[in-house]
């Protein structure tokens, strides 16, 4: 296809060439008629010539009124028959000096006919061309020739060499045409092409593309350039650009084509661009001096909105520097505005003060309330936080329910424990969020530079460590970082790894701790409790104590319960083989996996596997776990319950030990904790509360075990007051499967009695 340029100057080049070679055409058949009419003239002449010459004898003697028969007049005729017998001629006459006629021919439908003055008049004055001759005799004019000729053959002649003529020229001009075509397409076309196509580039281009002379004023715009600054080309050319660089505030667009901004014949940077309705932009801009070849100086510049780019890198930088949720500050804000204070602090010799602060039962909410509510009252705590900071005070979201603050400023201790408790205070007032009311409370650990530490990452550790001291000491406490914490969170480290493996390689043990029913006196010796052992070729690796608090803050508890589950469920299938039946095991549940979601799945699919009845399965519970979400623990309690598996409320006593929500619990025994036993029958006290709980699960129909029993004197209060079932070391330590087995095969009598 051909561009519409290239048609223009194919249709130019040829008009050009139709018209030269029209009028070259015009004149060379002007010239060709005129020469070929002057030929046929003479040729006219020359017949008239000749047949003057012919007849001459002949009309000399008819003028002396002589005879001759050499020339006698049919000599004459024949040579005017001869001379008509070209198609030249049309007629012959000869004449007398007086107009008479002599002899004459003329050609009628081509026949040769005597020429007869009255018949033949009208045709002979038809002819167009004649022409006459004179008979001379000497110096005597005796009479003239007239010949009449025809111009077909010339008419003919012109109209082939016209035909010629143009065939030629249309030829030549074609060749000259296209020869010429292809010499100004390779030395014009192409180049306006170029120039075309660039054009056609600039006006598709985002960028705005703007052209001035060596005083900085506008001389051509590209279309973005009226898109982005609304200035059309009428009202824009001649002007400066209103441009001017972002970080130099009162240099106009003539300042920066100076030397200074274009020292290397270029300049880029950002600018600040103003529209034609007086907003203006951010740009980045890259500006040329372009030398002209009459040593005048143009400007090129290409200018970009970058009004949406900034966008996006504020945005960025909200994604990587603060928290999506809370619009704080997030964890990379954080840990580089650490770094940056330490390096203050330590070049001018002041202190940084670093609060680390945990919600104590956020994980409550979220999961009785749904994350929608924990979201709101993340941002609720952080609003709340955020009031009490000084300017000067930082507060960062880092995680979850974590937040940290850093502290500049400060005198001394007093000043961050004062902060601190002030921000425990605001988390332990009621939060209202969607009608649900809740006090996610707080517990904060403090670390200080350079006192504790002299870089940002050990800061960050001691004070998360003396916040977990905050909570071990019973939430809603303030914990600064010591030495001694740090060695306790080491070995707290080094055991949670251990554990780990331990578990991983199956080096834990299951030991039982007989529970004997004793109402009314009778022994019966079918139920006890399951507690973990670590022991390494039978000695004590950790005791109970010390690994599972340390799994307790962490996954491992789930992990932990439901290994145990899982030998407990085994072991109970081992004994069926054995011909032991009919046993209940009690199973510890920590607070965390009570509020797993895999529990009930996982001791149904362990229950079934081993062939386990659901009678055999106690588990027990302490008031804690309950006490902190009561309506998912009812809840939970009455799902497993649906196994057929028994509920026991294990430290019954040491917690709120309300009948209100006990009421509301599927429980079907309470275990007394081992600190009231421990002074019966001597301590009014113990004895008080003890026999308040014996009328409570009376009232309640719920069954009574006291755990710690060591004495006769502390078995028989229990048995006198009615109590169900005793755990002790009166009866029995916690023991291995194997020396429980023949503990009860000792035992294998139905009833003794000991007291």
């Amino acid at each position: 296809m051909f561009s519409r340029l290239t048609v223009r100057l194919l249709v130019i080049l040829s008009l050009i060439t139709f018209l030269v070679m029209t009028v070259f055409v015009i004149v060379r058949f002007s010239v060709a008629s005129e020469l070929m009419q002057s030929n046929l003239q003479e040729r006219g002449h020359s017949v008239a010539e000749r047949v003057a010459n012919s007849v001459r004898p002949t009309i000399w003697n008819v003028y002396k009124k002589a005879y001759d028969r050499t020339y006698s007049v049919e000599l004459a005729s024949a040579i005017l028959d001869s001379e008509m017998g070209s198609p030249f001629v049309e007629g012959i006459k000869v004449y007398g000096n007086f107009g008479h006629l002599y002899m004459g021919r003329i050609k009628i439908d081509g026949e040769i006919r005597q020429f007869e003055e009255k018949k033949h008049a009208s045709v002979w004055t038809g002819f167009d061309n004649r022409i006459r001759y004179p008979i001379k005799s000497g110096e005597v004019s005796i009479g003239n020739v007239e010949v009449s000729y025809s111009d077909k053959s010339l008419t003919e002649s012109l109209y082939q060499n016209l035909i010629v003529e143009i065939t030629q020229v249309a030829v030549v001009s074609l060749l000259f045409v296209g020869s010429l075509y292809i010499i100004l397409r390779f030395a014009l076309v192409s180049p306006m092409r170029s120039l075309q196509v660039a054009q056609q580039a600039l006006d598709a281009l985002d960028e705005a593309v703007f052209v001035t002379n060596e005083h900085g004023r506008l001389v051509d715009i590209n279309p973005a350039y009226s898109n982005i600054t609304f200035f059309v080309e009428s009202e824009i050319l001649g002007l400066l650009p209103d441009i001017q660089p972002f970080d130099e505030k009162g240099v106009d667009f003539r300042a920066m084509i100076d030397e200074k901004f274009l020292a290397d014949g270029s300049w880029s940077g950002e600018v600040i661009g103003r529209k034609k309705d007086g907003s203006t932009f951010p740009g980045w801009l890259n500006l040329n001096r372009v030398e002209r070849q009459d040593d005048k100086v143009t400007y090129v510049g290409v200018l970009s909105d970058i009004a949406d780019k900034k966008e996006a890198e504020a945005k960025l930088h909200a994604l990587a520097y603060y928290d999506s949720l809370t619009d704080m500050p997030n964890r990379h804000s954080f840990l580089m505005r650490l770094d940056e204070e330490i390096k203050r602090a330590r070049r001018e010799k002041t202190k940084v003060g670093l609060l680390y602060l945990d919600l104590d039962n956020f994980k409550w909410a979220n999961d009785q309330f749904g994350h929608a509510v924990g979201d709101k009252l993340l941002i609720s705590a952080a609003e709340k936080f955020k009031k009490r900071l000084r300017d000067s005070d930082i507060l960062y979201r880092i995680g979850g329910d974590e937040f940290t603050v850093i502290v500049t400023h400060f005198d001394d201790a007093t000043d961050l424990i004062g902060l601190a408790e002030d921000l425990v205070a605001q988390a332990g007032e009621n939060f209202v969020i969607d009608g649900h009311v809740m006090k996610p409370g707080a517990s904060v650990g403090i670390s200080t530079f350079p006192n504790d530490s002299d870089n940002g990452k050990d800061l960050i550790i001691q004070a998360d460590t003396a916040m977990y001291q905050a909570k071990e000491a019973g939430r809603g406490q303030v914990r600064f970082f010591s030495s001694d914490l740090e060695l306790q969170r080491q070995a707290q480290q080094r055991i949670e790894q251990e554990l780990k493996q331990a578990l991983s390689k199956n080096e834990l043990q299951l030991f039982y701790q007989p529970k004997v029913r004793i109402q009314d006196g009778e022994y019966v010796y079918n139920s006890a409790e399951a507690l973990i052992r670590w022991l390494d070729d039978g000695e004590v690796v950790y005791h109970p104590d010390q690994f599972i608090e340390i799994a307790e803050k962490s996954d491992l508890i789930c992990d932990l319960g439901y290994w145990v589950i899982f030998q407990v469920c085994k072991q109970l299938a081992k004994w069926k083989e054995e011909g032991i039946v009919g046993h209940k095991i009690a199973i510890n549940l920590s607070p965390r996996q009570l509020k797993d979601a895999n529990l009930f799945d996982y001791l149904l699919e362990r229950m079934t596997r081993f062939d386990i009845d659901p009678g055999q399965l106690e588990l027990e519970i302490t008031e804690y776990a309950v006490i902190e979400n009561i309506e998912h623990s009812v809840s939970t309690l009455k799902k497993l319950k649906t196994l057929g598996v028994s509920i026991a409320m294990d430290d019954f006593g040491t917690g709120y030990s309300s009948l209100s929500y006990l009421k509301q619990l599927p429980v079907d025994v309470l275990k007394i904790d081992r600190s009231f036993i421990h002074t019966l029958p001597f301590e009014q006290g113990d004895i008080a509360i003890v026999n308040a709980i014996f009328s409570m699960a009376a009232a309640l129909h719920i069954e009574v075990v006291a755990e710690g029993v060591e004495t006769a004197d502390q078995l028989g209060f229990l048995i006198r007051h009615r109590c169900h079932m005793a755990q002790g070391y009166y009866f029995s330590p916690p023991i291995s499967p194997e020396k429980y087995a023949a503990w009860l095969s000792e035992r294998s009598k139905p009833n003794e009695t000991d007291v």
